[in-house]
């Protein structure tokens, strides 16, 4: 681990919220993280300034309109902050490490690099791809939704889209989902588009391996940006998960293996984690261990320059 003034600054960009969930909760994920001593930790090995970028949104009950998300005008107002802290960040050549908050925060961080003139490829860690739309989702949960929002399908929400300068904000093979569960329920769209993904058991196998492969294929000249979503770890090794996938994860330090690769690879450009909901945990070790894994990879990043480009 280097000197705190050393490598690239990071900006810990805290958005938390659960308006776009199954229930409340994850909008306290960046109190328990924060609690748990992320800022400090980070800060011992590189340069890092923290922003609260709205109150909490917690979930609220109520129908989803009909082919809209639930709480959508909420949801995107959140994104739109979001994209903006994100883009100034890039913009100044700092490193956006973004606390959710929900898997849609992604769709900020995403959104945030393509306003700063960058197109990166998106590494999507997660035990799911989050492909259903408000056409085949009636509960309109966006948390379900987050890569089909970025990838534009039929049926999103325009609330949400329009987070975005451009639509789509990626492209099917500028993704690369990473630790997918053998019982995905999305699998049937996932091969109908043809997302590139690789299933848990060959992530287990092979966790630095499998994280280069992923890096490799969809870092181009703008690098990419890394979504990491806690249900990807077994929910008995680290109870945090907004919604248990009990026996279908991976252990930890399989998915710590697999974020320092992706972090130590000089197309790195920015990290959301997602999903963390601290009610669920089972001691008071488990967020600080989640913590240890974010500044373990982090303090790992490769320290090079990347000015803004244009994005086609």
């Amino acid at each position: 681990m280097g000197s705190a003034d050393a490598g690239r600054p990071v900006d810990l960009l805290a958005a938390p919220s659960s308006a776009a969930a199954h229930w409340p909760g994850q909008e306290r994920a960046w109190a328990a993280l924060e609690a748990a001593g992320l800022p400090q930790a980070i800060a011992r090995s590189r340069v890092v300034a923290t922003r609260v970028l709205f109150e909490p949104a917690r979930w609220t009950a109520g129908a989803a309109p009909a082919g809209r998300v639930r709480d959508a005008a909420r949801v995107a107002a959140g994104l739109g902050v979001l994209r903006d802290a994100v883009s100034g960040s890039l913009r100044s050549g700092r490193l956006p490490v973004v606390v959710g908050g929900e898997c849609t925060t992604t769709i900020g961080l995403v959104a945030g690099a393509r306003a700063a003139g960058l197109r990166p490829g998106l590494v999507y860690v997660d035990g799911g791809v989050d492909l259903r739309t408000p056409a085949d989702n009636p509960t309109g949960v966006a948390d379900s939704m987050a890569l089909a929002h970025l990838l534009a399908l039929p049926g999103c929400d325009e609330d949400l889209l329009a987070v975005g300068p451009v639509r789509p904000l990626l492209g099917v093979g500028e993704v690369h989902a990473l630790g997918v569960r053998p019982t995905e329920p999305d699998a049937a769209t996932a091969g109908r588009l043809g997302l590139p993904r690789t299933p848990a058991a060959q992530v287990a196998a092979d966790p630095a391996g499998s994280a280069a492969a992923a890096a490799a294929a969809v870092s181009g000249p703008d690098g990419f940006l890394v979504h990491l979503d806690v249900d990807v770890v077994e929910f008995l090794d680290l109870p945090l998960a907004d919604v248990p996938d009990h026996g279908q994860g991976l252990p930890l330090d399989v998915v710590a293996a697999v974020l320092q690769r992706l972090c130590a690879h000089p197309g790195f450009r920015g990290l959301c984690t997602t999903e963390v909901n601290p009610d669920h945990a089972a001691g008071p070790d488990d967020v600080g261990r989640l913590v240890g894994v974010l500044v373990t990879a982090l303090a790992d990043v490769a320290d090079v320059s990347f000015p803004p480009g244009s994005a086609g």
